[in-house]
């Protein structure tokens, strides 16, 4: 996992070094809910110096336990977890969760790539815990450019490969954005579940459908997505090990604000896609691009 792969980098660079000074015990709960609450529990009975969570699920379930362990997330919305971000309660603080804030800023791109936009489908997952400030922010955008927001619930990405010509159809709407859950093209990580990204973009592409993602190292416009906006997860990781090293000093807490988003924004256009659905980019968007798939 890219975060994962960023904290790691600045931890060694901090001087934290796996296997030697310092261990790490991780664990993934799969999207499963039962292992979301059992995890948590294990690891504050392994009495270890600090938590890092990335699961937004987790992260609540922790918050419920007032951990007496240190708890720091990354790419979560911090409003779930505790009410002061300048001064955190509940031994928790860590990054907020860009993909939330710029949320809105997916719709205007879209817009800009594709004037002619009507109707936007959502990929929604109503019951995780970021999924009302991202629909918030997107459905502002959408009001102010008279664009229709229609969400489809989908629990997992299971269940929208399932169920993938029935939500990316034209019936549904004219364009498409991802939500970062775990129903997002993203779930389906690492190189094994390539085929099944793979199947996503198809059907995309069969349907002429333009698509925005946040993430971008999986399920991006490398992948043939159209378009990718967000920032690098990578960075987030850095910014949390920053905050873990403070942590492991001594620094409480509560003297440890929550940081807010990652501010470098990143642009990338696949203009392969672009062509495949009858689609040209503007020359205002090319140009603010910081990279362009051509192939």
């Amino acid at each position: 996992m890219p975060n994962v792969d960023g904290f790691k980098s600045k931890m060694k660079e901090l001087g934290y070094i796996d296997g030697a000074n310092t261990e790490y015990i991780i664990k993934n709960a799969q999207n499963k809910p039962d292992l979301q609450i059992k995890y948590p529990e294990e690891i504050i009975a392994a009495k270890s110096d600090m938590i890092v969570v990335l699961s937004p699920a987790v992260a609540v379930n922790l918050s419920k336990q007032n951990p007496s362990v240190p708890v720091l997330f990354m790419d979560i919305d911090p409003e779930t977890l505790i009410k002061d971000k300048a001064y955190p309660e509940k031994n928790i603080t860590g990054v907020s969760a860009g993909f939330l804030d710029f949320a809105g800023k997916r719709v205007e791109v879209l817009k800009e790539i594709y004037p002619s936009i009507k109707k936007i489908i959502i990929p929604s997952d109503k019951n995780h815990p970021n999924y009302p400030k991202f629909i918030e922010s997107v459905r502002a955008a959408a009001s102010r450019l008279q664009i229709e927001i229609v969400e489809i619930q989908t629990k997992d990405i299971g269940d929208f490969l399932s169920r993938l010509p029935e939500i990316v159809n034209k019936k549904n709407g004219d364009a498409l954005i991802f939500y970062p859950g775990p129903n997002n093209i993203s779930a389906a990580g690492g190189a094994a579940n390539a085929p099944k990204r793979k199947l996503i973009v198809d059907q995309l592409i069969k349907e002429k459908m333009p698509a925005i993602n946040h993430n971008m190292e999986i399920g991006c416009a490398s992948e043939g997505v159209l378009a990718c906006y967000g920032n690098y997860r990578v960075d987030v990781g850095k910014e949390g090990a920053i905050l873990a090293d403070k942590i492991l000093k001594g620094v409480p807490i509560k003297d440890i604000p929550v940081v807010p988003p990652v501010k470098t924004l990143v642009l990338e256009i696949n203009l392969k896609t672009a062509k495949s659905i009858g689609i040209t980019i503007p020359q205002a968007i090319l140009s603010r691009a910081n990279k362009v798939y051509q192939e």
